[in-house]
């Protein structure tokens, strides 16, 4: 079995902010900036350029799922400005989510997550989509960023 099956980006997520509540509850006084509402703006924009990407995945019929195999190279849409905007979009998410809490151990989890998505899937994936599209991936891997 693939490692990375067992950590897919969400699983990563639900355990990150589990021991981000966990520290939360058991540590309340940990606020390192002023709870805002403005978090909603920046999850709810990060979750939706999130979907964004997945529909151009659903658009061109080829896999979301990390450890699938593509049948498309998406280079399109969000796309054009990222390789990982669904990550990107996810990690958009956890930083609304940290000004909204505005404690530690929730602005520690959008770092821990870029570090996860970097060593455990983004790296995967990259050698995976030069395995499979050869230049056409490294040409798009120089002309547009990991994350931006």
């Amino acid at each position: 079995m693939n490692k990375l099956a067992l950590f897919p980006p969400p699983v990563v997520i639900v355990v990150l902010l589990g021991v981000a509540f966990g520290l939360n509850r058991a540590f309340p006084h940990l606020e390192i900036l002023p709870a805002t509402s403005v978090g909603w703006v920046w999850l709810i924009s990060g979750l939706a350029f999130s979907a964004s990407a997945a529909r151009e995945f659903l658009r061109l019929k080829t896999t979301t799922i990390p450890t699938g195999t593509p049948t498309r190279l998406v280079i399109l849409g969000p796309y054009l400005w990222t390789r990982n905007p669904m990550y990107l979009g996810l990690f958009t998410a956890l930083l609304g989510l940290a000004f909204y809490m505005g404690t530690l151990p929730f602005w520690l989890v959008p770092p821990a997550f870029v570090a996860i998505m970097n060593r455990l899937h983004i790296a995967h994936e990259e050698a995976r989509l030069t395995e499979i599209f050869g230049d056409e991936y490294t040409r798009y891997q120089q002309r547009v960023g990991r994350w931006l």
